[in-house]
């Protein structure tokens, strides 16, 4: 314990009960009289009050204030303070009344040095939390970045990287510490190295991102086409703080350009080879197309992972340079926190998107999930067409796939995107409606909920907009569509009990309506922050905890400990089917679902389970794909990351009630 903090530990944080606060004033009270005989006899006591005032500090610092004032009044009935043959003159109500004033002044500083130590000691703890939360989140980010298949960075103003992802080592064929260490122009082609040089002092002389193309060899290999995109990552004060960027292969798209152009130079001679080639080159140009695309967004969620770090170390440094201002440290702190969850909503809604979660129906609130969308929405319709999004249906169910709604609501806003020119417009609208009979192909009469999609685009003639929900049907020009978009809008609305219309006039846009049935039961999210609720838990366990992300494994063996448990770690399969196999008692197993060696989760349940029959099992994912079909099969419950510590309890609590009734 540090010396600064030996009056944080011996005031308690909760009043003590009556007896310990009795014996402190009582024990302090005696030892001032103890200590006033020792010094002046106790037959006099004059002069000799102020003995009186460490009895009062105690009792007023641990007790709290009453009990400060419980010790001066039983000081004033007692008298011991009478006036001294020596100073007559006083009278012994002076006396009285001068001690008093003295002793209340003592109990009141008392009393506000209590306080302020308790609010320093809160401020201790809610600074520490935070601080946890902000490694925890910076354990999820570092783990999105080594997913994305382009490489990432972060570097210094000088260019020297500060952090770099899995594909970016993966690139290099080094270690983080060489990657790190390693000068990155070293590996660009010599035909290049003076055309980079000259675009990079550019984009340094006027402030602006730093974005090209050029040829990288490959670690030790031949060399590939990389298109780089830079930009500033500012400080707090605006000062820059070094550069975030993202590089992905475009070899591909040279390689189909090239093609194309010896394709237009043999036309002439060779019109049937080169249609063959041609078509070769288109379908290497539409692979290219989809790298680019995939490029394009993640360039834009590094953006924003870049604005949500910024928050957090910026409210970091803020805090740091003034630890002392609980105002601006309070507002630091709730604006990390905000920044944390900002970048677990998008952690999610990329799982959405890219369709590595589960896909199930639930009851769900259509326009939180057009909310949470909106901002995915403008990103991939860009800023030369304008979108609006008018929710019209507030606390309205319907029991859907989230996955597969958000993934039909992004195809009819990317095919309104690409109907319509520049300056154009998109309307995106949700509002409850009644069909009747016919009204819409499929549906029968009912309350609904319709999700439409409007542009401003060229439109369609009747013959056309009657086969838009056909597979492979498209009017885009060929290598820009694959005519599956509008037949998965199509499919997702029918498989949800509802259906979707089409209504197309020539040059006067589409509109394109979703209708799905309206439920009146609770919302998932409602039952989910019910369960969620503060409760007490059950008693201590052992917990085999089986994770192979270090920092991931650490941080739920905190939580697990800090509940009252007792953990048992194993980083595979192998290592927890050690563990099993001992006699030693284990209450519960707690698994991820990924894992190297060979065996998912769900494989190392069974086995477990085979092992020790009835043994309880909790599953745990941030993402698994088809994996995570498998675990929705399974018998156990599944836990999605990030989760914290008190809904880990609840379930930890449930499992164990649940393996208790059954035995």
């Amino acid at each position: 314990m540090r010396p600064s903090e030996w009056p944080l530990r011996f005031i308690p944080r909760r009043a003590p009960p009556l007896w310990q606060a009795l014996a402190i004033t009582l024990t302090g009270l005696a030892a001032a009289m103890l200590i006033r005989g020792v010094l002046l006899g106790f037959d006099n006591a004059a002069g000799i009050s102020a003995t009186y005032f460490p009895a009062f500090i105690l009792a007023t610092l641990y007790a709290g204030p009453r009990w400060g004032w419980a010790a001066l009044a039983a000081t004033l009935l007692l008298g011991y303070f009478g006036p001294s043959a020596t100073i007559s003159s006083i009278s012994r109500t002076a006396v009285i009344v001068q001690f008093a004033i003295s002793g209340a002044g003592t109990v009141l500083v008392a009393a506000l040095l209590r306080e302020t130590l308790l609010r320093l000691d809160e401020s201790q703890a809610a600074e520490a939390q935070v601080q946890a939360d902000l490694v925890a989140t910076e354990a999820r980010f570092r783990l999105l970045a080594d997913s994305a298949p382009v490489l990432m960075w972060m570097s210094k103003p000088d260019g020297s990287r500060e952090f770099v992802n899995r594909a970016y080592l993966d690139f290099l064929n080094l270690d983080r510490d060489a990657a790190m260490a390693f000068d990155w122009r070293k590996l660009i082609h010599p035909d290049d190295l003076e055309r980079i040089a000259t675009v990079e002092a550019q984009s340094e002389a006027n402030g602006s991102d730093f974005i090209w193309e050029a040829r990288y060899r490959r670690g030790d290999r031949d060399f590939a086409w990389i298109r780089s995109v830079s930009q500033r990552r500012l400080g707090p004060a605006g000062e820059v703080l070094g550069y975030i960027g993202v590089g992905y292969d475009v070899s591909d798209a040279k390689r189909a350009q090239a093609d194309l152009t010896r394709i237009n130079d043999l036309l002439a001679e060779r019109v049937e080879a080169a249609l063959s080639e041609r078509d070769e080159a288109e379908a290497a140009l539409r692979r290219a197309q989809k790298l680019e695309a995939v490029g394009q967004l993640t360039g834009g969620v590094a953006h924003d992972f870049n604005n949500l770090l910024t928050v957090i170390t910026g409210a970091l440094d803020l805090m740091q340079r003034r630890p002392n201002d609980a105002v601006r440290r309070e507002r630091m702190i709730e604006a990390a926190q905000g920044a944390a969850r900002r970048g677990e909503r998008l952690t999610q809604q990329l799982l959405a998107f890219s369709r590595r979660q589960a896909l199930k129906p639930q009851l769900s609130r259509v326009d939180d999930l057009l909310a949470e969308s909106e901002a995915l929405l403008r990103r991939a319709v860009g800023e030369a067409v304008t979108l609006t999004v008018a929710t019209g249906a507030p606390g309205a169910l319907s029991n859907i796939d989230p996955s597969q709604f958000e993934a039909a609501v992004m195809n009819l806003v990317v095919n309104a995107r690409d109907a319509t020119p520049p300056g154009g417009g998109i309307h995106l609208e949700s509002r409850p409606c009644t069909l009747a009979d016919g009204e819409a192909e499929g549906a029968t009469a009912g309350d609904y909920l319709c999700v439409s999609v409007r542009d401003t685009g060229e439109g369609m003639d009747p013959e056309t907009a009657s086969r838009v929900f056909e597979p492979f049907f498209t009017t885009k020009e060929p290598g820009r569509g694959t005519g599956l978009g509008l037949s998965q809008v199509y499919g997702f609305a029918r498989q949800s009990g509802g259906s979707a219309v089409v209504e197309s006039t020539p040059g006067q846009g589409t509109t394109v309506r979703i209708y799905l049935p309206l439920s009146h039961a609770a919302a998932v999210s409602d039952v989910t922050a019910a369960a969620n609720e503060p409760a007490t838990h059950g008693p201590a366990r052992r917990v085999l905890l089986v994770e192979d992300d270090a920092s991931v494994g650490e941080m739920v063996e905190a939580m697990l400990t800090d509940l009252g448990h007792e953990v048992l770690r194993a980083d595979a399969a192998a290592p927890a089917l050690s563990l099993l196999e001992d006699k030693q008692r284990i209450d519960l197993m707690l698994t991820d679902l990924i894992m190297p060696g060979g065996m998912n989760g769900v494989e190392l349940a069974h086995a477990a389970v085979a092992l020790r029959p009835g043994l309880p099992v909790i599953l745990t994912s941030g993402y698994t794909g088809e994996t995570l079909g498998a675990a929705a099969e399974a018998p156990w419950p599944l836990l999605a990351k990030p989760y914290p510590a008190e809904a880990l309890a609840a379930l930890i609590d449930a499992v164990m009630g649940k393996a208790a009734a059954i035995a």
